[in-house]
């Protein structure tokens, strides 16, 4: 009986070992990425990635700046960090307030103009670009000043676009919960569960907006990581751990007529009636930016806290036509 007992339970074992290794095989080898691959080039090198880096925001940076983007970030028991790559050689920036190295988990990162723009926590931090130009590979630049979004747990990623600074928020159920009005029911008894603000920037303006007031919001589906916005379109990127990441394009509704308010300022709706095409892509895509007809996508797939266990580690930024997202 017992070696029966000892067959079978080391038949059970192997079966479970089997069964382990075809699940990693086809885990790792069975996704099909080679629209995605086809369609997209790479345009520099993610800094930072063996400091341990946990890349989080993109953006573009003028031409004068002599960079093409600033990408921020966090790391774990270290202040967070911006990076300014492509062009120059590449150099990160720490941030300092009045209570010292900020490391508050960095989200977006969005230029202005003068300035860059931060999501830290509840908070859009703000720092002179011509400082962080100046400063010293690894130097630390003081912030100028910021705004908190009150009926935002936290802001996880912002944008420039047309005089106006979006700023929007994270939902999935559980740990990145969002305030009840924020849950807005839309076509076919789909809900969204983020809200996005926009506020009219003036950069000589306490914060750099107008008023902390926004001058309107949109209304967005669960685990956006970013936002892209240009005149025809508005583009989310979503993703959460290691299920494959999307990029859903909608039509841009602003300045139609609103579908309703939110706190007194008008809502639009981006769900199924401005939807036009959604395009798959591998895991942890974050924040993105549009310019001149091509999508630009960071990724966090090969940092060092999850590049082991992802199927592709995305090294570059990568970018791909509007039109290869609506085909």
């Amino acid at each position: 009986m017992k070696h029966k007992l000892k067959i079978a339970v080391c038949s059970f074992f192997l079966l479970l070992l089997a069964g382990l290794g075809v699940f990693l095989l086809v885990w790792f080898f069975g996704a099909d990425y080679s629209a995605f691959e086809e369609a997209t080039q790479a345009e520099a090198q993610i800094p930072g990635l063996g400091s341990g880096i946990s890349p989080q925001g993109l953006c573009p940076l003028p031409k004068e700046s002599g960079y093409r983007f600033a990408m921020s970030g966090y790391l774990k028991n270290k202040p967070s960090r911006v990076y300014l790559f492509g062009g120059k050689e590449e150099k990160y920036v720490t941030l300092r307030d009045e209570k010292g190295d900020i490391s508050t988990h960095f989200g977006g990162v969005a230029c202005t103009g003068n300035y860059l723009v931060v999501a830290s926590g509840k908070k859009l931090v703000r720092f002179s670009l011509a400082d962080a130009l100046a400063a010293e590979n690894g130097g630390a630049v003081t912030v100028k000043d910021s705004f908190e979004i009150a009926d935002f747990r936290s802001v996880a990623y912002c944008y420039s676009f047309g005089g106006m600074l979006y700023a929007g928020e994270f939902y999935r159920p559980g740990n990145y919960e969002t305030d009840q009005s924020h849950h807005i029911a839309v076509a076919d008894g789909e809900t969204n569960y983020g809200v996005v603000y926009a506020y009219p920037i003036d950069e000589e303006a306490e914060g750099g907006v107008k008023s902390a007031t926004p001058e309107f919001a949109l209304s967005v589906r669960e685990q956006v990581q970013g936002i892209a916005v240009w005149e025809g379109g508005i583009a989310l990127s979503t993703s959460y751990g290691l299920p494959d990441s999307k990029l859903w394009l909608y039509q841009n509704p602003v300045g139609g007529e609103p579908h309703g308010t939110l706190n007194g300022v008008p809502l639009y709706i981006l769900g199924k009636d401005t939807l036009t095409a959604t395009f798959d892509m591998p895991c942890m895509s974050e924040e993105i930016f549009e310019e001149e007809g091509r999508i630009y996508i960071l990724f966090e797939s090969k940092s060092q806290k999850y590049k082991q266990f992802v199927r592709r580690q995305i090294a570059d930024v990568l970018s791909l036509p509007v039109e290869k997202v609506k085909s």
